[in-house]
């Protein structure tokens, strides 16, 4: 009997007698991970936009109810530019030390 016969429809070395049909069901499987992954990611952007938009209504928010929102608007620029100037961490640094 020839060896061929024995592996049935395997070749030498384990390969497929058809590779070309494993690699297409490899092709279209490996396709669909991509679109599944490529909807998981546009949903997932979408939530960080949201969860962003969610982020500056809350601080703006929290402006509105502090003293910055209560403050005249002059006094509130004034603030704004002096913590430009310094920087967010020095501020913080010498509102801790008040």
């Amino acid at each position: 009997m020839p060896k061929s016969s024995k592996l049935g429809t395997m070749g030498a070395g384990g390969f497929s007698a058809n590779p070309r049909g494993i690699i297409m069901a490899r092709k279209g499987s490996l396709e669909a991970e991509r679109q599944a992954i490529a909807r998981e990611r546009n949903a997932l952007e979408a939530r960080e936009a949201k969860l962003r938009e969610s982020e500056q209504n809350a601080m703006a928010e929290l402006l509105r109810k502090s003293a910055l929102g209560k403050a005249p608007f002059e006094r509130v620029e004034g603030f704004f530019a002096a913590l430009g100037k310094l920087g967010l961490d020095e501020v913080e640094k010498r509102l801790a030390k008040s």
